[in-house]
């Protein structure tokens, strides 16, 4: 079975220890994990669903900071000693994740001193990254580029989804743009056989047609995952999507 990456590669020792303590959930686009304001309740590591971070200015407008999936974990303020956050963080692909009490969570990995915190510790690296270079892709890059950059690093995290539901005014709020601007992008790269968009459902015919299309951010922002696994880290995605387990000790080679 496919699991997140950050559990995926602790010594099989501690995964099984801390097997007990995890539920695996399946999460409905829209649904929220993190309600800002209020008490983060759970971390939540995902398998094959992806999350979006949302920044919601007080006149109603959304933008993306951060998209998490196998490589990530929803919750991390929980590790920074933070119990609430002003970021929403919902799921915009559908799949499953594998979910944590956060109390469980300070009690089992941060106050045992699990290996996980320093896997931990590293993504932390690799978001903070990640969401100043979202931050400067939206100010400087074209639309259409922004757009095949998301795209692509959904499909990197999902490849066996290919197909699966989104609206404009979501892709419109993960780009910071008005929704028309979203449409022009869209038709754009569907012209060119990349994507096909329909009725709300995206599907990705293309994916290195994406990666051609995409500004330099793509590789910006998947380079520091390369960096927080010590080794490339979509084979190693592949790997476990495909249900092989032998990314435990990957980490380490």
């Amino acid at each position: 079975m496919s699991d997140n990456l950050l559990l995926a590669v602790l010594p099989p020792a501690e995964r099984e220890r801390l097997a007990p303590f995890f539920t695996t959930v399946e999460l409905k686009q829209g649904d929220r994990m993190i309600e800002p304001g209020q008490p983060i309740r759970f971390l939540w590591f995902p398998i094959d669903a992806i999350t979006s971070t949302i920044q919601v200015l007080s006149d109603g407008t959304m933008i993306e900071s951060g998209l998490m999936g196998l490589e990530g974990v929803v919750g991390l303020q929980i590790w920074l000693r933070q119990k609430t956050t002003d970021q929403l963080t919902f799921a915009q692909v559908p799949g499953r994740a594998k979910r944590i009490d956060s109390a469980v969570f300070r009690r089992e990995v941060m106050d045992h001193g699990s290996p996980l915190n320093d896997l931990m510790g590293a993504y932390i690296h690799a978001f903070l990254v990640l969401t100043g270079q979202t931050a400067a892709c939206n100010r400087l890059h074209p639309v259409d580029q922004r757009l095949c950059r998301w795209l692509r690093m959904v499909y990197n995290r999902v490849p066996q989804k290919r197909t699966f539901p989104m609206r404009q005014e979501y892709l419109a709020d993960m780009l910071g743009v008005h929704r028309p601007s979203v449409s022009v992008a869209a038709a754009v790269i569907q012209k060119a056989g990349w994507i096909r968009y329909s009725r709300g459902e995206m599907q990705i015919l293309d994916p290195d047609g994406l990666s051609s299309g995409a500004c330099e951010c793509l590789e910006i922002m998947e380079r520091q995952f390369d960096r927080m696994f010590q080794q490339p880290w979509l084979p190693l995605a592949r790997k476990e999507m495909s249900g092989e387990s032998q990314v435990a000790d990957g980490r380490r080679k």
